[in-house]
């Protein structure tokens, strides 16, 4: 945790969206048997992450937070090989000899802690390059406090919170997100929190960017009563777990 600067350098506000990537979902197999549906983003350069689910245990489960398995590009071999976790972040299967042809088709290899392997197969049937990526965005900060990079300050990012909490909220929210801790990664979930400098931790708060459907969450803590904000309608449990465990 540290004490925020008084000093924004407007500069780097210039270049809060500069970052933007292509979006696919697609929809394919796994073994020419088991339907699936996938989230996937190519960053800029070049690597892909994001999630899969299959269509079996959505249509039992619905469509939740473990229903889907998260994607991401492996060390060893970025470029064709990733790694696949569970909601508990566990590694459950490497897909490998990954070939994403014209941004349409997506064939590679799949094996699973069983060893077993399947061929996946997958065709795109949405695509979009024109929204600015946010997990690119919150990437590229991993680490950095809110006022390092001025996240408040960026005009999209003000326009969703006020339009989430009310301006009179977001402008309390700022006031008090003083003594910041770096922006973490949980859970699908990229978020930081803050509270005024020297009254740790009343008032205090958290705000998150969720990655599995794009949207922010808050939490404000005033006077020993909890508050909380979320642009999806509902505050999801794993938010309110990383609350908890926070504060």
């Amino acid at each position: 945790m540290k004490t925020s600067r008084l000093i924004v350098v407007f500069s780097i506000l210039l270049l809060s969206f500069s970052i933007s990537a292509k979006i696919y979902k697609l929809e394919g197999t796994i073994g020419n048997k088991y339907s699936i549906v996938l989230e996937l983003e190519e960053h800029d350069d070049g690597l892909f992450s994001g999630r899969y689910a299959y269509k079996s245990t959505l249509q039992k489960n619905g469509n939740v937070d473990c229903s889907w398995l998260d994607i991401n590009p492996s060390y060893e071999n970025p470029t064709t090989q990733w790694n696949i976790r569970d909601c508990q972040l566990n590694p459950v299967e490497t897909w490998y000899n990954v070939k994403f042809t014209n941004g349409k088709r997506l064939t590679c290899k799949m094996k699973n802690k069983k060893g077993i392997i399947y061929d996946v197969v997958a065709n795109v049937t949405v695509s979009s390059q024109d929204n600015p990526s946010m997990l690119s965005y919150f990437k590229s900060h991993i680490g950095e406090s809110v006022s390092d990079f001025g996240m408040f300050y960026d005009p999209s990012i003000q326009q969703r919170f006020e339009k989430m909490m009310g301006k009179n909220n977001f402008n309390y929210l700022t006031y008090i997100y003083q003594t910041q801790g770096g922006i973490e990664y949980t859970k699908s979930m990229y978020w930081g929190s803050g509270f005024m400098a020297h009254q740790c931790c009343d008032p205090a708060a958290i705000w998150a960017y969720d990655t599995d459907n794009n949207s922010f969450y808050v939490w404000i803590r005033k006077d020993g009563k909890d508050f909380w904000w979320s642009e999806s309608g509902s505050v999801p449990y794993k938010f309110k777990e990383l609350v908890n465990s926070t504060f």
